[in-house]
């Protein structure tokens, strides 16, 4: 009898470690999420910088009003990265809806000129191909990093939206039970 009382332990699923692994890459992602968007705006950073340095060349060699505008979209395009890193440090996520905005008007822009790019040769030229290929290649880059970098701003938007009290508390269900009830005491007074 004692034998048979003996309860074996139930059989574990192997359904429920796959989840688990899952959600372990998941967090390991969102982990290093934030240090691959630090990545990306040094890079953008660097990017711009090289720019602003290319465009006060063009400036020095050749005083135009194309150079002066084009020194002030570079400017605004360094101003518009510093924006994104000061809120990805100190977690602003205005900021960095400031620079996606920016980067996909940007995006939309480089697409255009390549379909217009495209749409204006009439005959194949191989050069220009490798231009385009160039092109395209840069455009899948600048999507992946805007998509990375809206991932991360989602993940800041939301722990954002978490409220709390003004004690810095939070609410116990039965708090909010009796919140909820209240009301509907009154009502049913009235």
């Amino acid at each position: 009898m004692a034998a048979e009382k003996k309860k074996h332990p139930p059989k574990k699923k192997k359904a429920p470690e796959k989840k688990h692994s899952k959600s372990k890459k998941k967090s390991s992602v969102n982990s290093n999420l934030p240090k691959i968007c630090f990545g990306i705006a040094i890079f953008d950073l660097l990017h711009a910088l090289y720019f602003t340095v290319q465009t006060m060349i063009l400036l020095v060699k050749q005083f135009s009003v194309f150079a002066i505008l084009a020194l002030l979209g570079v400017i605004f395009w360094v101003i518009i990265v510093i924006m994104l890193l000061v809120g990805l440090s100190k977690r602003k996520p205005v900021f960095v809806r400031y620079w996606l905005i920016f980067s996909l008007a940007g995006f939309i822009a480089d697409i255009l000129f390549l379909l217009w790019g495209i749409a204006t040769s009439i005959t194949v030229d191989w050069d220009r191909l490798e231009e385009f290929s160039l092109v395209f290649l840069g455009i899948f880059i600048e999507s992946t990093c805007i998509y990375i970098i809206h991932r991360y701003y989602q993940i800041m938007d939301e722990t954002k939206k978490k409220r709390t009290l003004c004690c810095g508390g939070k609410k116990d269900k039965k708090d909010k039970k009796k919140s909820n009830k209240s009301p509907t005491k009154k009502k049913g007074k009235k």
